[in-house]
């Protein structure tokens, strides 16, 4: 009964890795239909070509930073597996999480088929995922308290409210990321997780986290603006705020993407930039840091999956015929 119960286990997950291929392929399909390439062309053939492979650059090393918000988690959760083992899986979990929407689903049904065939257990995928959200999220807080703090009077016109509002804000921030940790970090009892208790987080293994999210949202943004006409009227400590307020209204959002969610709060966050220019610098950015990463994932997970379910219809068959 445990083998037949395994054996199920096994086709689903299967089943829902292929399900998610396919849903993939599907919003792939939708995405690059809905794209209107003239617009990506003419606001492309306008920006020097070594501006868009800076952002090329920047996208890989946002990903980059990525795989490593999933290396510090494995790590925490008790696994021992290697960074080279960690990163494909994290690259696919994050660029169909980023495409499809509730990332958390698409996301976490890739890790937990990728690292349960690492030896890892459903807690400890829990945990992973959990981790990699608290990670983002501390990193959105530092990013916007600094782009409060130190653009207080950009950030004031950005968001319609007085400079000392926008500063209280930051103030506000920093306050309630140092309650967190004081919270998450100053406890003595270990977390409990379905059955099973991990560390409490230490200040320096948050810390990591902090600086690893920071670089990667650093860096997603600076894909970003490296997107934008060179005459541009704002600098990128400011952008950085608008960014990390559009990429947070998206995944927030759920839908695929954050297609619509994210390009709107752009518009409302950035009013002395061209419209077209906005819209022209998203499209060339949904090219560069969501299909492009998008593309190659496919194909990561087709190589790992495709075979193994070859093999399984020929197994079976062969099985059949005996």
């Amino acid at each position: 009964m445990p083998t037949l119960s395994k054996r199920w286990k096994s086709r689903l997950m299967v089943a829902l890795t292929l399900g998610i291929l396919a849903t993939a392929l599907w919003v792939l399909h939708k995405s690059l239909a809905g794209l209107r390439w003239q617009v990506v062309l003419d606001h492309l053939l306008t920006l020097p070509l070594p501006h868009v492979l800076i952002a090329i650059g920047f996208a890989a090393t946002s990903y980059g930073m990525l795989t490593l918000y999933d290396f510090l988690a494995v790590r925490f959760v008790g696994g021992q597996l290697r960074w080279r083992q960690v990163a494909p899986i994290s690259f696919t979990a994050y660029a169909f999480g980023h495409n499809l929407g509730l990332s958390v689903l698409s996301g976490g049904a890739l890790r937990l088929r990728g690292y349960g065939r690492l030896g890892l257990s459903g807690v400890q995928v829990a945990g992973i995922v959990a981790l990699c959200a608290i990670a983002f999220g501390m990193g959105c807080n530092v990013l916007l308290s600094l782009a409060l703090l130190l653009e207080p009077t950009l950030a004031a016109q950005v968001l319609r409210i007085a400079p000392d509002t926008a500063r209280l804000l930051g103030v506000a921030n920093v306050a309630l990321l140092g309650l967190w940790l004081w919270m998450s970090c100053g406890r003595q009892k270990p977390l409990r997780l379905g059955g099973h208790d991990f560390p409490t987080p230490s200040y320096r293994f948050s810390a990591r986290q902090i600086v690893v999210a920071v670089l990667d949202l650093a860096a997603s943004s600076a894909a970003f603006y490296w997107l934008l006409p060179a005459d541009a009227p704002l600098g990128y400590a400011a952008f950085v705020g608008c960014y990390v307020l559009a990429m947070a209204a998206g995944i927030a959002s759920n839908v695929p993407g954050g297609l619509g969610v994210f390009e709107s709060v752009l518009l409302l966050t950035m009013p002395g930039v061209a419209k077209v220019e906005i819209v022209g610098a998203a499209l060339a950015f949904r090219v560069v840091y969501y299909l492009l990463p998008f593309t190659l994932a496919l194909l990561l997970v087709a190589a790992r999956e495709l075979p193994a379910l070859l093999g399984r219809r020929r197994s079976s068959q062969g099985n059949a015929n005996g």
